[in-house]
């Protein structure tokens, strides 16, 4: 579990609701161009909104002979949550859709829209739309903007005073100055469903045609004025919104996935990640993004995510916990799977106050003087992932080491990551694998680095699964993700066999051992010698250890260990774990700069 970087936790307080009215008179009509995207506008002007209750009523008045008293579909809200728990219960509890900024706002692409109104650090005004039978949630203020009316997608106007076919939708944007479409045919003003493609540059690879992957199962968001729809990407980055548009709506990337996990940068700590795209087309559009974009490095995560748990569905290994919250942090290249949401209680239960605030320290690598206790576990990351100075293949192996972790923590519980917490609070990042809960760290460590590197591997090039590893792990040259590596591409075990052994009783190697031998006996030869020719040999009665050069940091574990002609050189550590006794015969040299360590 890589070294984490500085988030901040925002206070909870409690506020009183209030509720505000506004008058629902017409708004002025402003004369617009052909389209929004060529008129003379400025970033942040305020459009007219043709969805509310009174335009729409006397657009159907004046264009048709039936007297008909249209009934509010929605309600144009905002809500101004004063800390972060309100903005994950309104986006949660509650499964709205929150736009960080006025719907009837332009926005250009890339556009991030700042509240005047409010200060600096604080939480700005959370927008959209919902149902007149909405329940407020209590201790939030919101505000009802305007009553609206929604048509259903192509509604048409019944008994039409001139007897053509006429979409109210579209006569209420044109009567606001809006010109929908070339007037030569009725049927040319119908709502279109948009459709495109969004893909990411893979700058990792070299090849003709440019390398551009489909960004997979991400949520695209368009939306004209107050009436907004969502659809997801599939696997090769195509999306159809849920719904018709009259004018080519405003575009949006949601990094929110059909997997059940969303990445959370740009916007808060707490916040979804988004890219706007600015107004575009009602037929679609189509995007690709280069490494420069905002939205780059949030989508490799996401593709990274995807795939990932693309392979859990196919090889039975234990999914990460849902609603997976991942933090991409473009300014650091350390990454983290604490699942801190499910385990915060039990690291300060196991820890007190003191130590869980130095682990705080720790982990962020700045004294924040403001940080706040208790911290609230809904708003904390399960996944952290550094992307600064990373291409797209070293970010894809860091994201499936991390989720690896997740999958573990998935199948072992907080108790079990608790202890690992503690052995990072305890000894700092992975310690030198000695003291309490060591094998534990170096068992999850050893699935985690092991993954990332498979995955990574089987998807850019599968001959590297025929040599050894040979990836080095910084401040951490004791552990030994070698074996695991070893185990899967000579064939002895698939992942999930190796999964299925990371269960919440096994905490030490002689247990992992053990409980490989009890599941796969008949292979278990092939297991021990794979443990015991990455540096970590052990057997359940007597253990002769001779005539060795140790070169780098071993491990030998058994009931009595006997010890002869052996030398430690080269920096390395070797640990003796007997549960009986140790024999030290003739010829034992710990040469210097190296160790010798009995546990």
């Amino acid at each position: 579990m890589k070294k984490l970087f500085t988030f901040i936790i925002l206070l909870c307080v409690g506020v009183a609701c209030i509720e505000i009215r506004e008058d629902y008179s017409e708004r002025p009509k402003e004369p617009l161009s052909t389209d929004i995207r060529t008129r003379s506008i400025s970033q942040f002007d305020t459009l007219p909104n043709p969805y509310t209750l009174t335009n729409m009523q006397f657009v159907h008045d004046s264009l048709s002979f039936s007297n008909v008293q249209l009934q509010p579909t929605d309600y144009y809200v905002r809500f101004l949550p004063q800390d972060s728990l309100q903005l994950h219960n309104l986006t949660y509890n509650y499964n709205l859709e929150l736009f960080d900024y006025p719907l009837d706002l332009y926005i250009e692409e890339g556009g991030v829209y700042e509240d005047p109104t409010i200060q600096e650090g604080e939480i700005t005004w959370q927008y959209t739309t919902v149902k007149p039978n909405f329940v407020f949630p209590p201790n939030i203020i919101y505000e009802i903007l305007e009553e609206c009316y929604i048509p259903p997608d192509n509604d048409t106007i019944p008994n039409t005073r001139s007897g053509e076919l006429l979409f109210l939708e579209a006569a209420a944007f044109e009567r606001l100055g809006y010109t929908v479409d070339p007037p030569i045919y009725p049927e040319t003003k119908a709502g279109v469903k948009p459709t495109g493609r969004i893909r990411v540059y893979d700058n990792s690879l070299t090849q003709v045609p440019l390398p551009w992957e489909p960004v997979k199962g991400v949520k695209i968001r368009c939306h004209t004025i107050i009436k907004w729809a969502t659809a997801y990407t599939d696997e090769d980055g195509f999306y159809t919104m849920s719904k018709k548009f009259s004018i080519g709506p405003h575009y949006a990337i949601v990094f929110d996935n059909i997997k059940d996990f969303a990445i959370w940068g740009n916007t808060w700590p707490i916040g979804k990640a988004n890219y706007n795209m600015g107004w575009r087309s009602k037929n679609g559009h189509n995007r690709d993004l280069p490494v420069n974009s905002t939205a780059w490095p949030w989508a490799v995560v996401n593709n990274a995510a995807y795939e990932y748990h693309q392979m859990c569905e196919v090889t039975g290994i234990s999914q990460p916990p849902a609603n997976l919250k991942i933090w991409v942090w473009k300014n650091a290249t350390s990454s983290s799977a604490p699942m801190l949401r499910h385990i915060g209680a039990l690291i300060k239960l196991l820890n007190g106050h003191s130590a869980w605030l130095n682990f705080l320290v720790r982990i962020t690598g700045d004294v924040i003087a403001n940080i706040l206790f208790p911290i609230f576990q809904g708003l904390l990351p399960d996944i952290t992932v550094g992307t600064n100075n990373r291409d797209y293949r070293q970010i894809y192996g860091d994201t499936n080491h991390e989720l690896a972790h997740a999958s573990h923590f998935n199948q072992v519980g907080s108790a079990y990551w608790s202890k690992y917490i503690s052995y990072i609070i305890t000894y700092g990042a992975y310690g030198d694998g000695n003291g309490k809960n060591a094998e534990l760290c170096g068992i999850g460590e050893m699935w985690g680095y092991a993954m990332g590197h498979i995955q990574e591997c089987e998807k850019y090039d599968t001959t590297l699964l025929s040599v050894q590893y040979n990836w080095q792990i910084k401040d951490g040259d004791w552990i030994r993700p070698h074996i695991f590596w070893d185990l899967y591409r000579n064939n002895i075990l698939t992942k999930k066999q190796i999964f299925d052994c990371l269960t919440s009783d096994v905490d030490t190697y002689s247990k992992l051992t053990a409980k490989m031998q009890t599941l796969y006996p008949a292979i278990f030869n092939a297991i021990d010698s794979t443990f015991n020719n990455n540096g970590i040999i052990q057997g359940g009665g007597n253990v002769a250890f001779y005539n060795q050069n140790v070169t780098s940091s071993t491990v030998v574990i058994g009931d009595t260990i006997s010890v002869q002609n052996v030398s430690v050189s080269n920096g390395a550590t070797l640990t003796l774990r007997p549960s009986s006794r140790i024999v030290i015969d003739q010829s034992f040299t710990v040469n210097s700069g190296s160790q010798f360590v009995i546990d």
